[in-house]
């Protein structure tokens, strides 16, 4: 009896082993269910129809469940045929046995869902962020592949989920029309968990590639992610992320490859709590070429186009503030050498520190410094914006031997000059030191050093720039230098200046400084009862002053005196000088020889040609600056001109009359006869001197030369008053 029963224990256990292994393996065909599953969906919503094909019952050992499996069947939702590859309903046995179907679990599979059908199918969808987002920002593109695994409680209601899948081609558009187009990407999620990888995408010359996300839900949102970027930008593309006119108006292309790295934390109402983003990178090459070539007056040459190349790029951004970028690379200026530069920014607080090489000339006609051009400059600066004001902590400029250094600098948006502390200034030229000098600004403004060039001094103050960089200083000034060079080569020594300055111009000045022993120059600037600057100079060595000037190119000796009332019109000016030679003067030789004066000419290329006085009266505007007369009275030759020169053409216009002194004797012993003066004793005597006209651009003067017989009453005047008061 026994032994039967444990027969009969023995088959039932393992027909019962095979039954499992069949459905578990192999399953049950049958299609006993379909009408009570498809009554079953139908009854929670009625938009959906269902056609099953035949149902396969298996067991999955696993979950200790009976489930139906079928494949594509016929699913329809709001008229979209739903493209199901797979159907797994999960159900109880014991109900099951009873012909009921409780289903606590159901596991599908969709693929080459496209988005269109996707939207059209959740028009039905309860209002939610998900539902507006999939509507108004996707477009195009298909789900690849969705494997779903959905568990359900008695009432079908969804107490677990699992996703996987991908999607392909999609394109999405962001605020502002911006769309980022043929997003591919794989998913997997669950209720706490999703995944992100294999992200793809293009937007504006930006490629994303082998990007991932994972967002995990807890008591807040945590968001991590990482993706590979190559982007190859020109100006059009550029302005899509950084609306600039620098960007449409200049051409511009930029390509490279960066490495993004984010991690956002949000509060379940999905406001952002934290956030850090590292960025690093290359900028394979960049190039600028300029519509309008850039100019700058401390450079040789204008620039037309820049190259960057080999540019290493790092960038962090978080919530902390701790927000940076670097820029470490190489650049050139229209195909020149490639020099190093180095950009760093605290963005939170805009400081910036720039480093960079220069090979290009740089000129500073206002120190008489050019840089070698076989040698590399560095400059070097620590600066930040605040509103519309761009203040330098520090700016330094380093060639060899030379630097100029400036601290505390702050200029506004129209370059003027808001603040600067002290500036630092040693150069060479010509392997000789031409500049060692400071200033430093507090309560005054203080200039001392052993030397200061001021060979373009006069250059650079008469230039026609409109703005004035010190329009923000009123302050005293206190200047003491051991030596000023001079464009004569005349050193000034011991120069010694007190003064004001009012809105960046002098008002006041009192200074003084020798040549050499007994020869001295003085300069005052003072303002008279109506508000008008008098400027009064004496030099006992003119050609320290005026070596600028051509038309005294050659003077040698005498004393000036210099006076000019100046006004917000313009200046009346008078320059005399008295007792001076001209010698070797190239265009008043010229001008003698065309007069066929004798051998005057010769005397220039001697010991020169002396002169008792000059005087030349001037009336200066924006435009013009008017010659009213100039009257040269020698021991060899005298003469008297007037004209005019255009400050923005630089045309020179002049006309006079040149007479040889022996001429002018004879006419001054003839005086009380005036009819002789004039027209002389008898018929056909010989030439008084000669009438000459010059006019032209700088550099292409045109002298006309005519022999006169009849001097002018001016002329005459004038000699008689000068030599009657000598």
């Amino acid at each position: 009896m026994k032994k039967t029963l444990y027969t009969l224990i023995s088959i039932f256990i393992i027909l019962i082993s095979i039954g499992i292994f069949y459905l578990s393996f192999i399953g049950l065909e049958t299609s006993k269910f379909n009408n009570i599953i498809s009554s079953e969906i139908k009854k929670k919503d009625s938009a959906i129809t269902i056609e099953l094909k035949k149902i396969l019952i298996k067991f999955d050992l696993k979950e200790f469940q009976i489930y139906l499996s079928t494949s594509k069947p016929l699913i329809t939702y709001q008229n979209i045929d739903i493209p199901i590859e797979e159907v797994n309903i999960y159900s109880k046995i014991i109900p099951l046995l009873k012909s009921k179907v409780e289903i606590s679990q159901a596991n599908f599979v969709i693929k080459n869902f496209e988005l269109k059908q996707i939207q059209i199918a959740a028009l039905r969808i309860k209002p939610s962020n998900f539902k507006t987002y999939l509507l108004n920002n996707l477009k195009q593109g298909k789900l690849n592949e969705l494997v779903a695994i959905i568990s359900l409680n008695n009432n079908y209601e969804i107490i677990d989920y699992k996703f996987n899948g991908s999607i392909e081609g999609v394109d999405v558009l962001l605020p502002k029309s911006h769309i980022v187009k043929d997003l591919n990407l794989n998913f997997a999620a669950d209720k706490n968990l999703v995944l992100l990888n294999s992200i793809n995408a293009s937007y504006n010359g930006l490629k994303i590639l082998n990007g991932s996300i994972n967002l995990e839900n807890k008591d807040e949102i945590f968001i991590k992610g990482k993706f590979d970027s190559k982007f190859n930008f020109n100006e059009q593309d550029i302005n899509s992320f950084i609306k600039n006119k620098f960007f449409l108006e200049n051409k511009i292309i930029t390509k490279g490859n960066l490495v993004h790295n984010f991690n956002l934390n949000l509060d379940q109402n999905y406001k952002l709590i934290k956030y850090d983003y590292i960025l690093n990178g290359n900028i394979e090459e960049s190039k600028i070429n300029f519509n309008k070539s850039l100019k700058n007056q401390f450079l040789k040459k204008s620039i037309k186009t820049i190259q960057f190349t080999k540019t290493k790029i790092d960038a962090q951004i978080n919530n902390k503030n701790e927000n940076k970028l670097i820029l470490d690379g190489s650049y050139n200026a229209d195909e020149g050498d490639f020099n190093k530069f180095k950009i760093e920014s605290e963005l939170n607080n805009k400081k910036y520190v720039v480093d960079f090489d220069v090979s290009e000339n740089i000129s500073i006609d206002f120190l008489n410094y050019t840089s070698d051009k076989n040698s590399k400059i560095n400059v070097k600066s620590h600066f930040n914006f605040n509103n519309n004001d761009t203040n330098f902590k520090s700016i330094s400029i380093h060639e060899g031997p030379n630097s100029i250094d400036i601290n505390g600098l702050s200029i506004n948006d129209k370059f003027e000059i808001k603040n600067l502390a002290s500036v630092s200034v040693i150069t060479f030229n010509e392997k000789k030191e031409n500049n060692n000098f400071k200033i430093n600004i507090k309560d005054k403004i203080i200039i001392g050093g052993s030397r200061f060039d001021a060979t373009n001094l006069l250059k650079s103050i008469n230039s026609q720039s409109k703005n004035n960089p010190l329009v923000n200083f009123t302050k005293e000034i206190e200047i003491n230098l051991e030596n000023l060079v001079t464009k004569s080569e005349i050193p000034i020594n011991n120069f010694r200046l007190i003064g004001k300055i009012e809105k960046g111009k002098f008002i006041n000045i009192s200074a003084k400084s020798e040549f050499s022993k007994d020869k001295y120059l003085d300069i005052s600037l003072k303002k008279d009862p109506n508000n008008k600057k008098i400027l009064e100079i004496y030099s006992d060595v003119p050609k320290a002053l005026l070596a600028d000037y051509k038309f005294f190119e050659g003077l040698k000796d005498g004393k000036l005196f210099f006076n000019s009332v100046i006004d917000e019109e313009g200046s009346v000016s008078k320059i005399t000088i008295e007792n001076f030679k001209v010698v070797k003067a190239p265009a008043f030789a010229t001008l003698l020889t065309l007069a066929d004066l004798g051998g005057v000419a010769d005397l220039l290329s001697g010991e020169g040609m002396s002169f008792d006085i000059l005087e030349i009266s001037l009336n200066e505007n924006k435009d013009v600056t008017k010659i009213e007369e100039i009257l040269a009275l020698g021991s060899s030759i005298s003469v008297i001109m007037d004209g005019y020169t255009e400050k923005k053409t630089g045309l020179i216009s002049l006309s006079g009359t040149l007479v040889p002194a022996k001429t002018l004797n004879s006419l001054v012993s003839k005086i009380p006869v005036v009819g002789n003066i004039l027209v002389g004793d008898k018929v056909g005597e010989g030439v008084f001197g000669v009438s000459f006209k010059m006019k032209g651009l700088p550099g292409d003067v045109k002298t006309t030369v005519n022999p006169v017989k009849t001097l002018t009453p001016r002329f005459i005047t004038r000699a008689l008053e000068k030599m009657k008061k000598n």
